[in-house]
């Protein structure tokens, strides 16, 4: 994925605009990472383990004329991510592509998994929210992307994911939330529900289970995500705003 050199940035759609990518630094997050410094936006991306996964990505942007920092910052709980908030400074467009998944039975989730789920995937966002609408709404500019997991634009059951997928639940309604208070003020806040999407982070028997799960039998590659985001966060109004859009080839 090429990037235009910074001479062409005053012709692309985000050249005056900052982009924080919560998890950009792989998976998904990655690929939205560099579609968005593409179009010419100021990165600002998340790590949250590797070092080394998180300064390749930003010396890749950097290299081809993008503009870009990285921050790597271990998040256990929602109140974590107030450092990097404190950091970034003011930001037009927010992607959080971060939510740990944990697969336990109903029975054999415990007080400390529940709170883990629900603070990193459900109260972390919500706290991003509550700190950059304000100001976005200020500008009278900001598109937000948020992630759900798989269904998630539906109410569904689970067997093994109880507390992710509650929390992740709860994140659709945030989105729906916090479309209703931006209304007409050129701010959209959507959420992309993706399906089996083929990543690092997947194990050998993960990537086997999923391709024969998924609907084509193929997995989705990331890229294929980040065309969607970037349409969302491109487009001169924000006529789509509160949301739930599934890429998932129709997995049902």
């Amino acid at each position: 994925m090429g990037l235009l050199t910074r001479a062409d940035a005053r012709s692309i759609r985000l050249a005056d605009k900052v982009a924080l990518v919560v998890g950009g630094s792989g998976g998904i997050g990655r690929a939205v990472a560099l579609t968005l410094a593409d179009e010419g936006a100021r990165m600002i991306i998340h790590g949250g383990r590797s070092q080394e996964r998180l300064e390749r990505v930003v010396r890749y942007i950097n290299h081809r004329g993008g503009r870009c920092r990285g921050f790597l910052l271990p998040l256990a709980e929602a109140d974590d991510i107030l450092p990097l908030i404190d950091q970034a400074g003011e930001v037009d467009i927010l992607v959080v592509a971060f939510g740990p998944v944990e697969y336990r039975p109903l029975a054999g989730t415990d007080p400390a998994s529940w709170r883990r789920m629900t603070e990193l995937n459900l109260v972390l966002p919500g706290l991003l929210l509550s700190h950059y609408l304000p100001k976005m709404i200020e500008r009278g500019w900001g598109r937000v992307i948020l992630f759900g997991g798989p269904r998630a634009d539906r109410l569904c059951g689970f067997r093994e994911s109880a507390a992710y997928s509650a929390a992740k639940a709860g994140v659709a309604s945030l989105v729906k939330s916090a479309a209703l208070q931006t209304g007409g003020r050129n701010i959209s806040v959507n959420l992309i529900s993706p399906g089996y999407v083929d990543t690092e982070y997947l194990t050998p028997q993960d990537r086997h289970q999923q391709q024969q799960r998924s609907p084509r039998g193929r997995l989705i590659p990331p890229e294929r995500v980040a065309r969607v985001v970037r349409h969302l966060i491109c487009a001169d109004e924000a006529d789509v705003n509160g949301a739930v859009i599934t890429v998932d080839q129709g997995l049902g």
